[in-house]
């Protein structure tokens, strides 16, 4: 049975470098403090300072709490030897950071994988503007080269008129990149609202 397992980043090193979702394959029958434990050694979750209490979650249910020193609290309702196959079945399982003094954060119901984080978000999207918007202003050059020695060529343009008409397509380049860039997060942004 293929597990799904996300955790939250303990700091904003960890939500640039580390790894934060994997999958486990185990036994239906594996119980959850066994597959806990496994991750646990697995060296899979970061603690910070200020992140030193992990929340077990299924779908916004707590199951247990995981200290830093690797401790875990058992919900009242939930029973270490219980089978993943009953208690997480196809669904993801989360690790959502706690306060270590009362539980003062409230997690949400369902944690956003890391590739949705609002940080990251706008350092792609600042990323493939400059990306595409450079690289729409070299083909706009391109582009203006081109027309200028083929289908232009007969109207005898001086230099300053060669030179409007190449900064013209680079500009439009440039627009016509940061248009695809805007067009692909929109579509990103879509297809990650549907249920």
């Amino acid at each position: 049975m293929r597990i799904e397992i996300f955790r939250q980043a303990c700091c904003a090193a960890d939500d640039q470098s580390g790894k934060l979702e994997t999958v486990y394959e185990v036994n239906s029958g594996t119980t959850l403090e066994a597959l806990i434990q496994k991750i646990c050694l697995s060296d899979f979750l970061q603690y910070s300072s200020t992140s030193d209490r992990l929340s077990v979650e299924v779908e916004g249910r707590k199951l247990a709490e995981i200290d830093a020193s690797g401790d875990t609290i058992w919900s009242p309702d939930v029973s270490p030897s219980t089978p993943v196959g009953l208690a997480i079945g196809r669904r993801g399982l989360h690790f959502v950071f706690r306060s270590s003094v009362g539980n003062a954060d409230k997690a949400p119901s369902k944690p956003l994988p890391p590739e949705n984080s609002s940080s990251y978000q706008i350092g792609a999207t600042m990323l493939d503007r400059r990306m595409y918007g450079g690289i729409g202003s070299v083909l706009g050059l391109g582009v203006a080269m081109t027309l200028l020695n083929t289908v232009f060529e007969s109207f005898y343009f001086d230099r300053m008129e060669k030179g409007l008409i190449c900064l013209f397509c680079i500009v439009a380049g440039s627009i016509a990149g940061r248009i695809v860039v805007w067009m692909k997060w929109r579509a990103c942004k879509l297809h990650m609202e549907r249920p």
